[in-house]
């Protein structure tokens, strides 16, 4: 097998199998949590936004940037007032999908740094600074 062979991490975490029902526990689980606010009432386009990212950061289909363009995260979510209590219940909400999901237990470390990183990199609030209003 040649490097070109050998499969994605997309891939290699589950692929469209795991990814689907995993973001769909997640954002279950974003709407009973206090993050709620932050989303829109209807969380269809968010998951697939959601899902697409996934799949293209991975190194699955490029769903997203077709659609989307770049990614731009940072600069698409400060719109948004996130500070570390957001970032902290996000994080929990995805943990908690992970924990659940067929991802295999060998890659959930792997998956749930990444994610912990991207969500520390969306923190837009100063701590210790009163939230802004949105």
């Amino acid at each position: 097998m040649t490097q070109t062979d050998a499969p994605s991490l997309w891939e290699r975490f589950g692929g469209d199998p795991v990814f689907a029902p995993l973001l769909a526990d997640f954002y279950a689980r974003v709407a009973a949590s206090p993050i709620r606010p932050l989303f829109p009432e209807d969380f269809a386009e968010t998951l697939q936004k959601q899902f697409a990212f996934q799949s293209e950061f991975w190194g699955g289909p490029a769903r997203y940037s077709p659609w989307r363009g770049h990614p731009r995260l940072r600069a698409r979510h400060l719109p948004f007032t996130i500070g570390m209590p957001e970032a902290t219940a996000w994080l929990a909400c995805m943990e908690a999908a992970v924990a659940a999901s067929a991802m295999s237990e060998a890659m959930r470390p792997m998956f749930l740094e990444r994610m912990r990183a991207i969500a520390m990199a969306m923190i837009n609030q100063p701590v210790g600074d009163p939230p802004r209003d949105t």
